[in-house]
């Protein structure tokens, strides 16, 4: 396996396997060359890499040097360009068992002469006796059908939160362990619902991903950058204390807002603010440094035209705990990251029969004791943080693994406006429709009727990507936004349901019997499904059955349930 002291010439009755001044047709350099990779051996403890005879020729260094050990290999891979080596054998659970554990990586090396090549990385990693990995050995192929310049930062893993955490982990562990600093920084574009409105969604995904390539033009190699959650962009400045952090955000923002960004509407001025954590003085762990640059950043969108930078520290911890004295003990980001966050189903029932045609998946997050808090209590300070689209993400997850599972079935499950409005949970939904056959047609996305009419030409375009999926569409709490009869009859909707907050006061109102009768009316004639919202008792549910509408929810026809083995939950929160 080791390739050291490989320099004697040989012979092969094939005739190929010369010195480096006899090299054959079936030279195994040769061949490794031409299809662009080389073989190597790293040897953990001492943080030497050694490399194949091949090296210099495959990776374009005519001096290896500086690729001579794990540390100074990581100071040439691209930051944001993908989860690296050290990411692959540190990062993931594993046990060498004898005979290894494998790894694969794909990421960018950034080459003396400034270009970016990327390569895959695969081989295993051997384990020392106390089960740590202590030698690895692999081989860099370079990925030729790749760009030479990807988006920085765009790779689908260190897109996510869980994955940045990941990539960083190691760095805030041992900067814990050597008393170095490791600071996070979390970036979000101000008033993007401004640039939203003014140039529409799609020019607005460009303006983000300009951010994102100016971030990476001013940062340093060895430091690490993430695009998650949207507009949101997570950093790591790697040996930065928080005193050095604020120098390090003065350039960035200076990067980012030095000149307009250019789009098919013209240019657009952007602000960047942004919250800080340092390791180990705010937190000694990646999950809870990442939180804490996350609360400061909170903290600073809550001053519209505020201070562009704030670095967690006591006082913001106190406000914190101010916040949240009184509500339940509950960190949404704790739960997901735990896999905490489960979801309740509540039947939507035949208004003719009163049999459950489907059932929505309502988010629940399932505290220590196993009491649930149900969606009341988090979704606002989840809107307000932006981290809804994490949420809106796992709750794919688990819809889709349990129809898979439940091949008779069909779930609703909702979507924030901020989700839709990005490219990630829409690719996420593909890839578990894709992996799962048989579950996107009884699979029922709902958006809200406010979020449809925001930008209807986006609506329309994100509406047709969905129902190309094949799920079925609803408009959630239909009647509140106003939607035209042109809105309805152009968007590819196949249920409406209506606000529950026309759907209780029936019995009492006679305006609100003639609206909530208009909506039935005007559905039918479009051909489109009816539900009818918060329906809590006998009368209310006749007289919608009377009118016509086709399913019903409420309390009256079921209320929200946890699938649960064994004893019943006990529900916080309807």
């Amino acid at each position: 396996m080791s390739l050291r002291g490989a320099t004697s010439a040989r012979k092969s009755p094939l005739g190929g396997f010369g010195s480096d001044g006899d090299r054959g047709p079936l030279d195994p350099r040769a061949i490794l060359t031409s299809i662009g990779e080389v073989v190597y051996d790293w040897d953990l403890a001492s943080d030497v890499i050694s490399w194949g005879l091949n090296a210099a020729d495959v990776l374009g260094m005519s001096d290896l040097a500086t690729l001579s050990s794990g540390r100074a290999f990581a100071l040439a891979v691209e930051p944001g360009s993908g989860p690296t080596r050290y990411d692959a054998i540190f990062g993931p659970k594993g046990s060498d068992g004898g005979s290894g554990v494998s790894f694969r990586a794909r990421y960018g090396i950034r080459l003396p002469n400034g270009r970016l090549m990327m390569v895959e990385d695969t081989g295993r990693w051997y384990a020392d006796a106390e089960g740590r990995p202590a030698f690895a050995h692999g081989v860099v192929r370079i990925d030729r059908n790749a760009a030479d310049e990807p988006p920085a930062g765009l790779n689908d893993t260190l897109r996510e939160r869980s994955g940045f955490i990941t990539a960083i982990a190691p760095e805030v562990a041992e900067a814990t362990r050597q008393r170095r600093s490791v600071t996070v920084f979390v970036a979000a574009v101000d008033d993007l619902g401004r640039i939203n409105d003014e140039i529409g969604y799609e020019c607005a995904d460009a303006v983000i991903a300009e951010v994102l390539r100016r971030l990476g033009s001013v940062m340093r190699r060895r430091d690490k950058l993430s695009r998650y959650a949207g507009n949101r962009f997570a950093m790591a400045l790697l040996a930065c204390t928080g005193e050095q952090a604020e120098i390090a955000a003065r350039r960035m923002a200076g990067a980012v807002e030095s000149a307009p960004v250019m789009t098919p509407r013209g240019p657009m001025g952007v602000r960047l603010r942004i919250g800080a954590a340092a390791a180990p003085e705010h937190a000694v762990d990646a999950p809870r440094l990442l939180r804490r640059a996350e609360e400061a950043l909170g903290a600073l969108k809550k001053v519209p035209g505020g201070p562009s930078y704030r670095l967690y520290d006591a006082t913001l911890a106190a406000e914190v705990r101010t916040a949240t004295r009184g509500t339940p003990a509950l960190d949404v980001l704790d739960a997901l990251n735990d896999r905490r966050v489960v979801f309740a189903r509540q039947p939507i029932v035949d208004a003719a029969t009163r049999q459950p045609a489907f059932h929505e998946a309502l988010v629940r997050i399932r505290n220590a004791d196993g009491t649930l808090v149900g969606a009341g209590d988090i979704m606002g300070v989840v809107e307000r943080s932006g981290i809804v689209p994490l949420v809106d993400t796992r709750m794919v997850e688990l819809t889709t693994d349990w129809l898979a599972a439940h091949p008779d079935e069909r779930l609703s499950i909702n979507v924030s406006p901020l989700t839709l409005e990005g490219p990630d949970w829409l690719n996420a939904l593909a890839a578990h429709l894709g992996a799962k056959p048989g579950v996107a047609s009884r699979l029922i996305v709902e958006i809200t009727e406010t979020a449809a009419v925001r930008n209807v030409e986006a609506t329309r375009g994100r509406l047709d990507a969905l129902k190309a999926l094949g799920v079925a569409l609803a408009i959630d709490d239909f009647g509140s936004g106003h939607t035209s009869f042109k809105h309805l009859r152009n968007f590819p909707v196949d249920i409406l349901k209506i606000d529950g907050a026309f759907i209780q006061n029936l019995s009492r109102s006679t305006d609100d019997r003639f609206f909530v009768r208009t909506l039935v009316d005007l559905a039918h004639h479009l051909g489109i499904a009816t539900v009818a919202e918060w329906v809590e008792d006998e009368e209310t549910a006749l007289m919608l059955a009377d009118w016509g509408i086709d399913y019903l929810q409420g309390d009256h026809c079921g209320r929200p349930a946890v699938d649960a083995d064994g004893n019943e939950p006990r529900m916080k929160v309807a």
